[in-house]
């Protein structure tokens, strides 16, 4: 049996077709109907359909990444690499909806550097994985590492799922895979207040 699961260190799709998945926070169910490979997307995160402005040391504006969004009934599994030398200081998915935070801290998401002692967080790449559904929005914050950027590339690639949303009780008995698809429930509620 293959062993799946969330942020595994080998990158495969979580689910095949026929199996189930809910989407989370939200705990809509849906069947797989078909997997497809989502090789490589590079977004120039400086460019006029984004930040349109270098990216300095300081922390950017918040720019939505809407080169990752799908169309109606799909999901996507991925991972999500700065390529240039800059980090990723904040994601939401939506807005309001932050993705990498606890009780008091928000997360980076780190560029790959060639001496992996120095982020130990991307060697796998595994911790950068989100998931995409359909066209909820996706929001970042950046800053550059040690200079001024002029292209700040952001790269994605993964699978992308064509489902079926189903009823709760089509899964009884069934294993169901929960994927979260927006940010955190509390870190939404705090950024509410």
């Amino acid at each position: 049996m293959v062993d799946r699961g969330l942020y595994r260190r080998w990158f495969e799709p979580i689910i095949q077709p026929g199996e189930f998945l809910m989407t989370f926070p939200d705990k809509v169910y849906y069947v797989v109907g078909i997997v497809y490979p989502l090789p490589l997307l590079s977004v120039d995160i400086c460019d006029s359909n984004h930040l349109n402005a270098s990216l300095t040391t300081g922390e950017s504006a918040e720019v939505e990444i809407n080169d990752v969004y799908l169309d109606d009934g799909e999901i996507s599994q991925l991972r999500m690499i700065p390529v240039d030398d800059f980090v990723v200081t904040w994601v939401a998915k939506p807005k309001s909806a932050p993705y990498y935070t606890t009780r008091k801290k928000t997360w980076d998401v780190q560029t790959i550097l060639d001496d992996p002692r120095f982020n130990p967080a991307v060697e796998h790449l595994n911790l950068h994985e989100i998931f995409q559904f359909e066209d909820t929005e996706m929001w970042i914050k950046a800053k550059a590492n040690t200079a001024t950027l002029t292209a700040a590339k952001l790269a994605f690639f993964g699978f992308r799922f064509v489902v079926n949303k189903i009823k709760e009780e089509e899964t009884k008995g069934k294993h169901v895979t929960p994927v979260p698809t927006e940010g955190f429930p509390r870190a939404r509620a705090a950024a509410e207040k």
